[in-house]
């Protein structure tokens, strides 16, 4: 249920929203600041699901709602797990719970040393997109639009346009390779250079593209397992540049700061 969109300046009136996911979370109720605003985290019990309850004194539901945003992308990214915002309501004069229902179930992992949270809003809008556009790819499943996702980032940083026979983001991505150290990465990429004659132009027309894209080959058909394995397999390499280049503009992977 989307909360009213309304700026209560006056008196309390917090919003209490649901939180599905698997980055580390607190064991008890926890104040942070982020964003210049406190942010109240629940944890589950057997009876209501974890959350974030901010007070919208001063600050209007769109607004708090984007800051909660920032705030997850923040843990999915330190964690490299999934965060979802699943909304709530707006209204009660003291933070609420959240019942506990399906569609919001999930485990978050309860963290046995507190939860030292020392972070706030990446000041590079830049770096605030990309912490975002991690979390939605971290999210969301469907392992095209994950890999899509990842590539997104790869966007911020390099335009995908032809120029003197050259693309700038199939080059930003070559450029990038031999930096990796992910494992998983490494060991796709040797398969690969195996039996593609430029691996950064088939991971951009075999995956980027052919995702994007319907009306002609290469075409990414969901229902289809054989591209599904090998985009699982493919985005171990886009999702190592995104976290490089992520790590570029001096975002810490620690909670702490």
């Amino acid at each position: 249920m989307q909360p009213d969109l309304t700026n209560h300046t006056h008196m309390d009136c917090w919003l209490n929203v649901g939180i599905k996911g698997s980055a580390i979370w607190p064991t008890e109720e926890t104040k942070v600041k982020f964003g210049g605003h406190d942010l109240l985290l629940k944890p589950a019990t057997r009876e209501t699901e974890q959350s974030i309850h901010i007070n919208l004194k001063g600050i209007s539901d769109i607004d708090a709602l984007t800051l909660i945003n920032r705030f997850l992308s923040v843990l999915s990214w330190c964690d490299d797990q999934p965060m979802e915002n699943r909304y709530g309501w707006s209204g009660s004069p003291v933070p609420g719970t959240v019942p506990k229902e399906a569609r919001i179930s999930g485990s978050i992992i309860a963290s046995p040393f507190g939860f030292p949270f020392y972070r706030n809003i990446e000041k590079s809008e830049k770096a605030q997109l990309a912490l975002a556009l991690f979390r939605e790819a971290r999210t969301i499943n469907s392992t095209p639009f994950e890999f899509l996702g990842y590539f997104k980032i790869l966007n911020i940083f390099w335009k995908d346009k032809y120029s003197n026979g050259q693309n700038e983001l199939i080059e930003g991505i070559r450029s990038s390779i031999p930096k990796l150290t992910d494992e998983r990465a490494i060991q796709r990429l040797k398969t690969l250079n195996a039996s593609e004659s430029d691996v950064p132009k088939y991971l951009y027309e075999s995956g980027r593209c052919a995702i994007a894209h319907a009306f002609a080959d290469p075409i990414v058909d969901p229902d289809d397992v054989s591209d599904l394995r090998r985009l699982s397999e493919d985005v171990h390499i886009i999702k190592a540049i995104a976290e490089h280049l992520i790590r570029s503009l001096g975002v810490s992977k620690s909670i702490a700061g």
